[in-house]
């Protein structure tokens, strides 16, 4: 009896020290100092046997540490006052750092053997394979496919057992909307949403999800809180981009000129924005700037034919040839040196008076683009075929 007592009291002051150096530890990790705090909860629990602090290093692991090689190694840092995290993991190397090895993956799953009813270590592993999936991809040691199908299955066994929270129940409405099922997707960004309605993540993906289910005028609140709280600049331009492109399938185009300009001056030179911005341009008949972005967007890549091509069909569409012409002619003179980028105009410019009915004028913009490409490119080349096909057909006509 008196072993026993022994034993129990043994056990029983070595759970409330280990409890009790863990909210030292908690306390490391809410100043900031992150190595610190992973050292104090491997200490307190080296053979990772305790549940609470297990879920305290990989909730450090994956949300605060500066460097990680496969969410196996993770590097961390003590911040200082005037430090930022995210901002370090930009700069710093990885030979910066003393990298700790802790496989959460392993880790969890002996701990879900001994603990097989406690739910929170479910969710954690659904944490553990959503972190891995979005940041590495296809990049682990299993397809990403495969990532997918393990952070679901993890969130959704927790869930049932009501252990979850905002972003496991994002993590189950992403995959449906991955695999387009949307209404079920709505249905879990409405839960998540519930949890954190200002989660800017939660309502990007929402926002988008009544995009895809052609409800653009549902979508609108979402995306406008996605919109004001990312502090991202990738990700404010990606929630202003879609912002614009579900007011103007509402019919409101200014506000949707309003977005589209906001997106693209938070990503300078970025493609899809500055088509979005363009289109829209050409419909508000804002010829002077659209001719200016036109101009910017072919300069970024004058040799890339598929960029005079998107220029062709867009400026057509909006029923704007004569105003793509003065283009195609302000950028010949400008690459009149540069015999690859003027043929890649006078071979797209030929194109667009053979459309527009000047089939002479295009035949004879053909043989010149040809003439130019003479010049750099190798008799093989593919192109020569196209034009001289081209130059025939208009012939035969």
């Amino acid at each position: 009896m008196r072993y026993i007592v022994f034993v129990f009291t043994l056990f029983f002051s070595f759970t409330l020290y280990a409890q009790s150096d863990s909210g030292h530890c908690d306390s490391l990790r809410e100043q900031g100092k992150y190595l610190s705090a992973f050292e104090c909860y491997q200490r307190a629990d080296p053979n990772n046997e305790n549940p609470d602090i297990v879920l305290k290093k990989v909730e450090l692991a994956l949300k605060y540490n500066v460097k990680t090689v496969r969410n196996h190694l993770f590097a961390f840092v003590d911040l200082r006052d005037d430090e930022d995290l995210q901002s370090l993991k930009q700069v710093l190397k990885n030979d910066s750092f003393t990298f700790f090895e802790f496989k959460a993956d392993s880790v969890l799953l002996q701990l879900q053997r001994r603990f097989p009813h406690d739910y929170r270590i479910v969710k954690a592993l659904g944490d553990f394979y959503y972190d891995t999936y979005t940041e590495m991809g296809d990049r682990w040691f299993i397809p990403a496919k495969e990532l997918l199908k393990k952070f679901f299955r993890y969130y959704k066994a927790a869930y049932e057992h009501r252990v979850y929270d905002a972003m496991s129940l994002y993590g189950i409405a992403f995959y449906y909307s991955v695999f387009e099922n949307y209404k079920e997707a709505e249905k879990w960004y409405d839960r998540s949403r519930e949890l954190d309605p200002f989660n800017p993540l939660v309502a990007y993906g929402a926002g988008v999800t009544q995009l895809m289910s052609k409800h653009p005028r549902d979508g609108i609140v979402p995306m406008k809180i996605a919109y004001d709280f990312f502090t991202d600049s990738l990700k404010k331009s990606d929630a202003a981009r879609v912002l614009g492109i579900m007011y103007y399938k509402t019919g409101k185009e200014e506000k949707a000129y309003e977005m589209f300009s906001i997106a693209d001056s938070l990503s300078p030179l970025y493609h899809p924005n500055q088509m979005f911005l363009l289109r829209s341009q050409l419909q508000l008949g804002k010829r002077e700037p659209a001719l200016e972005l036109a101009k910017v967007i072919f300069d970024q890549a004058p040799i890339d034919p598929d960029v005079p091509d998107e220029l062709l069909e867009m400026f057509r569409m909006e029923g704007e040839g004569k105003l793509l012409a003065t283009l195609f002619k302000t950028l010949l003179k400008e690459y009149q040196y540069n015999p690859e980028a003027n043929g890649n105009i006078r071979f797209h410019y030929g194109k667009l008076l053979y459309l527009e009915g000047h089939h002479r004028k295009a035949v004879r913009m053909f043989k010149k683009a040809r003439e130019q490409f003479e010049m750099v490119l190798p008799p093989e080349h593919h192109v020569f075929k196209m034009l001289d096909d081209m130059i025939k057909q208009i012939q035969r006509q």
